[in-house]
């Protein structure tokens, strides 16, 4: 990920509605397949550290991130338990934690030797939570400044996963109303040629942001009753 756009991480994943929503997803799905009490929990990618603070609620959290200036606003939170690694080099014990969140790290990495430390550091029965991009024909600039490497669908993702040993326990597509809109939008921004490209998550009027969360939130009641046909990342929890 470009430098520049982790003081935009940091200022937006309070308040931004993607970055609440994905958060009150994957704390849910934690809770529901990990979620007995006193976890030890990495956070592989830890950006600037806001997952950290929420999935303290489970026991005790760790975070990794390659960026250092990730790490410094980490720090700027108050957080301790973060230090330099990388998703093929974590740097931790074999059977470490009891689970691991990759959220949107997967599609930077080489994602087989990813997966192999993951299950390296997780204990016996530990379970990963992911989250990737979806459909590699939406590939587009956005995806060359985050420096993402592909993007997957749910038949891709699985079938990686059980390659390396993993058993997909929950997956579905999320953001199922976000697919055209998100069309849309890059189409016309990639009329642009400038080199400066702006992220992605500069919207928005307050209420458009509130009206996106609540679709959002309403999207994950359906999702406790099954997996959504398509949108524009992907849910997994993997044991």
């Amino acid at each position: 990920m470009e430098t520049y756009l982790y003081d935009d991480l940091y200022r937006q994943e309070e308040t931004h509605w993607w970055h609440i929503a994905k958060r009150e997803l994957v704390t849910s799905l934690i809770r529901r397949y990990a979620g007995y009490e006193k976890l030890k929990l990495l956070d592989v990618g830890c950006g600037t550290g806001k997952n950290i603070e929420t999935f303290g609620q489970f026991g005790r959290v760790w975070g990794i991130d390659k960026s250092s200036a990730a790490l410094a606003f980490c720090r700027k939170r108050g957080l301790t338990q973060v230090s330099a690694g990388s998703s093929d080099k974590t740097k931790f014990a074999p059977a470490t934690f009891d689970a691991v969140t990759l959220l949107d790290v997967l599609e930077h990495t080489d994602d087989v030797i990813t997966l192999r430390e993951i299950k390296r550091i997780l204990k016996p029965r530990g379970h990963l939570v992911l989250t990737v991009p979806a459909y590699q024909w939406l590939w587009g600039r956005w995806d060359e400044v985050l420096h993402h490497k592909r993007r997957y669908t749910l038949n891709s993702l699985a079938q990686l996963l059980k390659s390396q040993g993993f058993v997909p326990l929950y997956i579905s597509y999320v953001y199922t109303f976000l697919l055209v809109p998100v069309i849309i939008v890059r189409f016309f921004k990639s009329l642009r040629k400038n080199t400066h490209y702006a992220s992605d998550f500069d919207l928005i009027l307050p209420s458009v942001n509130r009206i996106l969360l609540a679709l959002a939130r309403g999207e994950q009641r359906l999702m406790r009753w099954g997996r959504l046909p398509f949108g524009t990342s992907i849910v997994c929890v993997a044991e």
